[in-house]
């Protein structure tokens, strides 16, 4: 099963190399004697996917995600990973060109590589199938619905928590507080690929930021009233900011000087998948086994992470 899995995560991460590297070749050429540049085959020689293709493709890997949540909600181990692989070859040969950034690409692949972490792990808990499931099937649906996204539902749901810190806050219960900035942390963790798909990086930075300096405030032993209540406020502005529900946000423009961005999403790319490689080597040196997960869980569990 070792094996297995490595080829199956080497398999992942040469899949979306293969397609930065496509994707630069074919949308970064430079346009020559006036001409258009010609997108439909790479300098291998190969066809390149037509819009029509490359729409089914990613029509499939919404369905792929989609069953693949359902059967890892239900603990059904050996459908969900017919689901990955799925997911997997409907990605092949697909380009991420207008659809993510470089950083939105890192980001679905660490959850892709999550997610079948998860799955194959021979000590499989019911919470874990939950998360990892929720979170690849909110990335894919932020990759592919921008406007109309599942992951913009969270942002109630963390108003909620920013709520309860201030209400603790105001009665001087600590415990309180870190119980919900513990809840606000764990539902930023789900919808985090999600948000990276589709937000600047600039706003991930800064609600992250914000995150840290929040957990020290509230972990402290001494009690700083002021400092919490300023970070509270502040929190509601970058929660805001993070869904995109600020109306003076700033208009982000391309980086200028750089003839061929995606040429360097390719090579941060190829970095990207050599740190991840180095990443799962590491993690998984013992053997795994698929285990079926179908322990009774109480309800509040099983609907936890239900879209």
């Amino acid at each position: 099963m070792r094996r297995t899995w490595l080829r199956g995560a080497t398999a992942v991460l040469t899949l979306l190399a293969a397609t930065l590297l496509w994707t630069s070749v074919v949308f970064a050429e430079p346009v020559k004697n006036g001409t258009e540049s010609k997108p439909s085959t790479s300098k291998a020689g190969t066809p390149a996917m037509s819009e029509q293709e490359r729409s089914e493709r990613l029509k499939q890997l919404e369905l792929a995600s989609e069953r693949l949540y359902e059967h890892m909600q239900q603990g059904s181990g050996q459908e969900a990973l017919a689901d990955m692989e799925a997911l997997i070859q409907a990605l092949e040969g697909v380009s991420f060109k207008g659809l993510t950034s470089v950083e939105g690409i890192h980001a679905l692949a660490e959850t892709i590589m999550d997610t079948k972490e998860t799955l194959v792990r021979a000590d499989a808990q019911p919470e874990a199938w939950a998360l990892s499931s929720a979170r690849l099937r909110l990335a894919v649906n932020s990759l592919l619905h921008p406007d109309k996204a599942l992951w913009q539902q969270y942002y109630k749901v963390m108003s909620d928590d920013l709520q309860q810190m201030k209400q603790a806050r105001a009665g001087g219960k600590p415990a309180g507080l870190r119980k919900a900035f513990q809840a606000l942390q764990d539902h930023y963790d789900v919808v985090r690929p999600a948000a990276v798909i589709r937000r600047p990086a600039s706003e991930i930075n800064r609600f992250e930021s914000w995150l840290s300096y929040t957990e020290g405030l509230s972990g402290a032993q001494s009690w700083d009233e002021k400092a919490l209540k300023g970070a509270i406020e502040q929190g509601e502005g970058e929660l805001k900011a993070l869904f995109g529900r600020r109306g003076d946000e700033p208009v982000f423009l391309p980086v200028t000087g750089v003839d061929s961005p995606w040429y360097w999403s390719a090579l941060i790319g190829l970095w990207i998948v050599l740190a991840l490689t180095y990443t799962g080597i590491r993690k998984y040196r013992a053997d795994r086994a698929v285990t079926a997960v179908r322990a009774q869980r109480p309800a509040e569990e099983m609907n936890r992470y239900r879209l």
